[in-house]
């Protein structure tokens, strides 16, 4: 008797399956490859995932093709435990090297050529999210948004892919693609389809965004465009009766931009930060042209976090705990609050992580454990005071009822002032006559100036007011800064001129408009939820916090 997947069960070994293949997908991380993955279906209406390591991705690859039947022989099963499961079995099949696989001929009765597990736009928020098992979903193309890279939390460059699916109903669902999911899109694959595009969007994670489900891609998250199942007989019916149109989606609010478009965004001065409602720009990012002049370190400039999701630690004696990793070994991460002014007012900006790292030219790491600077703040951050910078923001989460909401650093850059170059003079005409065009080459080369000669510039000795400046401003660079009360006057002797300043880089970010699409108005877009920063209170660590 043939072995139906119902019975499958974990931990077992198994002689022969005949299963027809519906879904094949290989992880990909930064570009990488790491397993083979298949989805297994009978004619009993029950699925089942394999899954090979990655050693033998090249091996399966060509061995199994999506959509043709298979036997397979002499294998091992393990407990379901992904996180990024496309169905909901206890047991997944262990593919090995030593794993027989044959092509066979159609089963009788056919086994559909597409498995999926369809929720309801209505139920999605209350079937799909939190659910371990990845969703499915299925609707009218409506509209696109072109590649883009976006600042996810402030700090990492992500690349990102948007689209709105509607079903009969007229209810919208935003399904937004990340990282190598979002590249791997083929927006070409659009032009060989005709409206209405009815599109199932397979192994996705449900989140909410104010109230509202959105789709969010996982490393398992697959596109069909009309493809051949019962459901989308209705939308073939409905849409044909109307009038429909793909739309592109406007550039997302985060989207990276070049550096000049950076720097002028959305000037404010430092009082009409503070006047500015948090929640009702919490979206927005602006820039400010300020300087700081100190750094209140009652929290310190450092605290201990987790090395994944850079979370604070509770520490236990020497164990520390992460509330989503449990026991973590600690990594020191930049936290400073900067005292800063535009010459009018005052406010404090929050510098934490890579910004941090970016624009004190060194990791906090380094900071503490290779130079040693742990009783004290490092001489570069003091260089960084009284200089005028330009500071890219945004508003943080509230952290407490009776605290102010942070205003974030999510970069910053030089205060460059560009001028008009001086015109040159005008250079005198040279009258050459009867010479060969190679003996002008040849003479014109050889030409030593004399000092007389009108072409040379006179030379102009260094001023005495910029080397005296200079001499004022040697100073010893590991001199500690100490963390407590000191004079003022003592802190400005520390100061020295920025030799080697660190320049912030964007990336900038050209999209071309699908040809067909047309713009969809900017209200129907909306932020990603993974843009908004963790809004849990980060506890200081034990060391020199209270």
């Amino acid at each position: 008797m043939a072995l139906s997947i119902q019975n499958i069960k974990k931990y077992t070994f198994y002689t022969s399956l005949r299963a027809r293949v519906c879904r094949v997908w290989i992880p990909k991380l930064n570009g990488q490859t790491s397993s083979f993955n298949c989805l297994f279906a009978d004619n009993m209406g029950n699925a089942i995932q394999g899954s090979a390591k990655g050693k033998d991705i090249q091996l399966f690859t060509t061995s199994i093709i999506e959509g043709d039947y298979y036997q397979i022989s002499g294998f091992y099963t393990f407990e379901n435990r992904y996180t990024n499961s496309v169905v909901a079995h206890e047991a997944v099949i262990d593919l090995k090297s030593d794993t027989k696989v044959a092509r066979l001929n159609p089963l009788t009765p056919q086994v559909p050529r597409h498995y999926f597990n369809f929720i309801d736009f209505a139920h999605l928020l209350t079937k799909g999210k939190g659910s371990r098992t990845l969703t499915d979903v299925l609707g009218r193309l409506k509209a696109i948004q072109p590649l883009e890279q976006v600042l996810v939390r402030g700090q990492d460059i992500t690349d990102k892919k948007e689209f709105i699916i509607e079903n009969i109903r007229g209810d919208e669902l935003r399904i937004t693609l990340w990282g190598d999911v979002a590249k791997s899109f083929d927006d070409s694959v659009l032009h060989e389809h005709t409206n209405p595009i009815i599109v199932v969007f397979a192994g996705f994670r449900v989140t909410e965004f104010k109230g509202k489900p959105n789709l969010a891609s996982t490393v398992a998250s697959l596109w069909y465009f009309n493809p051949e199942i019962p459901e989308v007989l209705p939308y073939k019916h409905h849409y044909n009766q109307l009038p429909v149109e793909v739309y592109q989606l406007p550039v997302s609010m985060n989207a990276v931009r070049s550096i000049e478009q950076q720097i002028n965004e959305n000037r404010k001065t430092i009082k009409e930060i503070l006047c500015m409602d948090p929640y009702e720009h919490k979206s927005e990012r602006f820039t400010c042209k300020a300087s700081i002049a100190d750094y209140d370190l009652h929290r310190g400039w450092w605290y201990q976090s987790c090395p994944l999701c850079t979370k604070s630690l509770s520490d236990k004696g020497t164990i520390f705990r992460c509330i989503e990793h449990n026991e973590v070994t600690p990594v020191p991460w930049f936290k400073v609050d900067c005292i800063v002014t535009d010459g009018n007012d005052v406010a404090t900006f929050l510098m934490v992580g890579k910004t941090a790292e970016n624009f004190f030219g060194s990791s906090a790491h380094c900071y503490l454990y290779d130079k040693g600077f742990i009783n004290c703040i490092p001489p570069p951050m003091i260089e960084k005071l009284n200089k005028d910078k330009i500071f890219q923001l945004r508003f943080g989460a509230f952290r407490s009822v009776v605290n102010r909401c942070d205003i974030i650093v999510t970069n910053v850059f030089d205060d460059i002032v560009t001028a008009e170059a001086p015109p040159l003079p005008d250079e005198p005409e040279l009258h050459i006559i009867d010479v060969p065009l190679n003996n002008q080459a040849a003479s014109s080369s050889s030409k030593v100036a004399s000092p007389l000669d009108p072409t040379t510039p006179t030379p102009v000795p260094p001023s005495k007011t910029n080397a005296n400046f200079s001499q004022q401003l040697q100073m010893s660079p590991e001199q500690p800064y100490m963390v407590g009360p000191f004079p003022s006057q003592a802190k400005r002797q520390l100061l020295f001129e920025d030799e080697t300043p660190i320049q912030s880089s964007a990336i900038a970010v050209v999209a071309d408009p699908q040809a067909g699409f047309t713009p969809l108005d900017r209200d129907t877009s909306t932020i990603a939820e993974a843009n908004d920063p963790p809004s849990k209170r980060q506890r200081p660590f034990k060391q020199h916090r209270d």
